[in-house]
């Protein structure tokens, strides 16, 4: 019996659990549960022997796909079977109309990524710090009256429609949602997800002019999580995120690096990125 694939389906929690804890990356259930409801034909397990060795996770965005998650059983590496992963994501993707795929790459994959033909953009730094306790912030908890005006300012800036993965965060945490004003209009917003053991920001967006407020939302978090850890992912294009964080007393842990196959066109405005939307989903 060769290799084989499926998609994923709540069915392979169990599955999907055993690879996230080997990857060390935090996911929960509740991760899976999000990626299904976003791309529920878009997740894959590959299957070897009847043994399930590795899974890949898709994200569509419309001409934007995302891909994450890419996970193989440490004694069935060096087999191609991740190769052959991204290549059955890849190929949902296109056939879905994608025209350009991103990915954030760990050092020791990207030359993986490379020969099937992504192609290096930037640095995608990682930080954790832990929450404490801000005074006067002026920022706001978010409501749900609030998403019209963050969906429109999250497109512009972002330059995704993540209009279903916004809703479905503020919906499961709207204690971990802020929004920032300048005059009455919404200039910026943050977001989180509990994960295993910290905290994770994204996304964090806001008016690149006013990085007083996207300091003020990341404060307005940590008060909201004081004591606990906080993970954020950045964008190396936006120095104001890394000063503000560094100001904060978050360290860098590790850099990814933020790779493109197909149409790469800049995605928004990166100076305005002050947090990603997350590793695996853009």
């Amino acid at each position: 019996m060769g290799l084989e694939f499926r998609v994923m389906t709540l069915d392979d929690m169990g599955v999907y659990l055993r690879l996230m804890e080997i990857a060390g990356w935090g996911n929960t259930a509740d991760d899976l549960r999000r990626l299904l409801q976003y791309e529920p034909k878009g997740c894959f397990v590959a299957s070897l022997e009847g043994e399930d060795v590795g899974m890949v996770a898709t994200t569509n965005y419309g001409q934007v796909g995302w891909i994450g998650n890419l996970v193989v059983l440490p004694e069935r590496r060096g087999r191609g079977i991740g190769a052959d992963l991204m290549r059955a994501a890849m190929g949902h993707l296109l056939d879905s109309g994608v025209r350009s795929i991103r990915l954030d790459s760990v050092a020791k994959s990207v030359s993986l990524y490379g020969r099937l033909g992504f192609r290096v953009e930037y640095p995608s730094l990682r930080f954790m710090g832990k929450g404490r306790n801000h005074q006067g912030q002026g920022t706001d908890g978010m409501e749900e009256t609030d998403l019209p005006a963050v969906i429109k300012l999250d497109r512009g800036y972002s330059g995704l429609d993540r209009e279903q993965m916004l809703k479905r965060v503020y919906g499961d945490y709207p204690d971990l949602c802020f929004v920032a004003r300048d005059d009455g209009r919404t200039a910026g917003f943050i977001m989180a997800k509990p994960g295993e053991g910290s905290c994770r920001v994204g996304p964090w967006i806001c008016d690149p002019e006013r990085p007083d407020l996207a300091r003020a939302l990341l404060r307005s978090l940590m008060s909201e999580v004081a004591g606990g850890w906080i993970w954020v992912g950045v964008p190396a294009l936006n120095g104001a995120s890394v000063e503000i964080l560094g100001e904060d007393g978050f360290e860098r842990i590790s850099t990814s690096t933020r790779m493109c196959y197909g149409e790469c066109w800049p995605l928004g405005d990166g100076r305005a990125v002050f947090g990603i939307g997350a590793a695996d989903k853009g």
